[in-house]
């Protein structure tokens, strides 16, 4: 089984996040092969980085960022699910990403985004440059939702389509196969 973490990247009041994580968890949970963990940022509440060691020395002195390394090190695959704040993405997820080094390693990550015409994709793109240097293998399958307020009923729920039911099915199997293809890779590497 690979172990695909969702990291809801948002802790923002009324937010639109779980819809999105909602939907992506139930979707994957169909992929065989797969064990989903959502992460809730907002539930999860790390204080603003707080250790006065580097990531990299993986020598952490607080019980919240050793629980938040053993959670992250257990995975074999992530997608991020964030919005798009002024052309970036959250600086709650970001919190949360730099944490840890090490334990993001040589894994696959994909992303959704959400949020005005370019549907999160800055906050994507400014997202793979993180991943690269935490050595994430980050995959081209991505979510982008434009405009996502356009696209709710009266009660405020999103109208997910069949091509995103599909779309996230695809992103979720490339994750598998990565996932579970890097974890020998990941033994050599880390030695």
């Amino acid at each position: 089984m690979v172990k695909l973490k969702i990291l809801s990247g948002s802790n923002r009041p009324g937010r639109f996040n779980p819809q999105v994580v909602d939907f992506v968890r139930t979707v994957a949970e169909g992929v065989p092969s797969v064990a989903v963990k959502v992460l809730d940022v907002a539930e999860i509440n790390l204080p603003f980085l707080d250790e006065a060691k580097p990531p990299m020395m993986r020598d952490y002195a607080h019980e919240h960022t050793k629980a938040w390394s053993a959670t992250i090190d257990e995975a074999d695959a992530f997608i991020m699910v964030t919005p798009e704040y002024n052309h970036s993405f959250s600086p709650v997820l970001k919190n949360a990403i730099d944490y840890l080094f090490k334990e993001w390693n040589y894994k696959p990550v994909s992303f959704v985004s959400y949020g005005s015409l370019a549907g999160g994709a800055r906050a994507v793109e400014h997202l793979r440059g993180v991943a690269a240097e935490l050595k994430l293998y980050d995959l081209r399958e991505q979510i982008l939702l434009p405009n996502y307020w356009e696209h709710q009923d009266a009660a405020g729920k999103y109208q997910f389509t069949e091509r995103h039911r599909e779309n996230v099915t695809e992103m979720v199997r490339q994750l598998a196969f990565w996932g579970e293809t890097m974890k020998t890779a990941r033994e050599k590497l880390a030695a």
